[in-house]
This record gives structure tokens, C-alpha cells and sequence, in this order.
């Protein structure tokens, strides 16, 4: 009984086939190179552990992210929502959140804290009805497609574009 593989089991031409088969490797002249989609899976796994490209938190998100960030939290209401959750979520979770907000935009935190809020002004008008947390203003996952999408970004966009939310002159009236 085999407990293991050793280097005379493995037949490299059976190998080098499915790989070449599969999209793995190319044969150029005498030689087998990685195709692109090796690369990246290959860069894929570096990146686990490759930590020396991991920004600490003070370098992605500024000095003083958590004050910042507490800022942010405080410009939420203290209530609750009409999806019945909190609107100001745990400072750990709003760090977290901005994290991944910082690694994937470039706003200030002045343009952050305007585009707020310029959002929670609009959502006032409604009585906090459809309101996100302020966790899920930074990041929020869509459920159906695993998709990570930011309201705060577009809304930082519109801050910086200069756009503001005006009440309508005319309201419909339906009886």
C-alpha cells in the first residue's frame, strides 16, 4: 500500500499535457512559460502572503482616522431607522468599513464629511425612512449578486461635482 507520491510516480508528459490542455502553460520553442491566467492566480496567492503591501490604518485612511471616523458617526441621528436598526453603527464597524473604503476610493475625509452630510439633509426630508446605517452608507454588500457597492462614494462624487439636492418646486398632489 502507497502512503504517498514520490518524484518517480509522476509521468511529467502526462502532466505538462493537461496543463498546456487546461490554459496553464504554453510551449514557446523548447521552453514552457506561464499564460496570464497562471500569472494572476499565481499573484492572487502572493497576495495572501505578502503583508509588506498592507497599509497600516494611520497611512491608508490619515492621522487621526478615528476621529474622523467618529465625526462621521455623529453626524447620524441618534435613533432608530425605519428598518428599525440603529443609524449610527459600532465605531469598530465603521473602521473597518472605511478601510475598505479607503483601499478602494480617494475622497478626503472634508469631502467625506460634506458628502454625509449632503446625504443625510435628503434623507431628512423623508423622516430617516429608507435610510442607510451608517455603516452601510460606506459599504454594503448586495445579497443577490455578492456585489460591494458605497452610496457614500457616489454621494462624494456629487460633493465634489458641486451638486446639491433642492426641493422640488412642484409636488403632485394625487387624490
Amino acid at each position: 500500500m502507497k502512503t504517498g507520491i514520490s518524484p518517480t510516480d509522476i509521468n511529467i508528459h502526462v502532466e505538462l499535457r493537461e496543463l498546456i490542455n487546461s490554459e496553464w502553460v504554453n510551449k514557446v520553442v523548447d521552453e514552457y512559460v506561464l499564460t496570464p491566467k497562471s500569472i494572476a492566480i499565481v499573484n492572487k496567492i502572493e497576495s495572501y502572503f505578502n503583508t509588506q503591501h498592507k497599509k497600516s490604518n494611520n497611512a491608508l485612511m490619515g492621522e487621526g482616522f478615528e476621529e474622523n471616523a467618529q465625526k462621521y458617526n455623529e453626524l447620524f441621528p441618534k435613533r432608530k431607522l425605519g428598518s428599525g436598526k440603529p443609524a449610527r453603527s459600532h465605531i469598530k464597524n465603521i473602521v473597518t468599513a472605511f478601510k475598505w473604503f479607503f483601499e478602494n476610493y480617494d475622497y478626503s475625509w472634508d469631502v467625506i464629511l460634506h458628502a454625509t452630510e449632503l446625504y443625510l439633509e435628503k434623507e431628512e426630508e423623508t423622516g430617516y425612512k429608507y435610510t442607510r446605517t451608517s455603516q452601510y452608507f460606506i459599504k454594503k454588500q448586495d445579497v443577490s449578486d455578492k456585489s460591494i457597492n458605497s452610496e457614500l462614494a457616489n454621494f462624494c462624487q456629487l460633493s465634489i461635482d458641486g451638486e446639491e439636492f433642492e426641493k422640488p418646486q412642484f409636488t403632485e398632489k394625487v387624490f
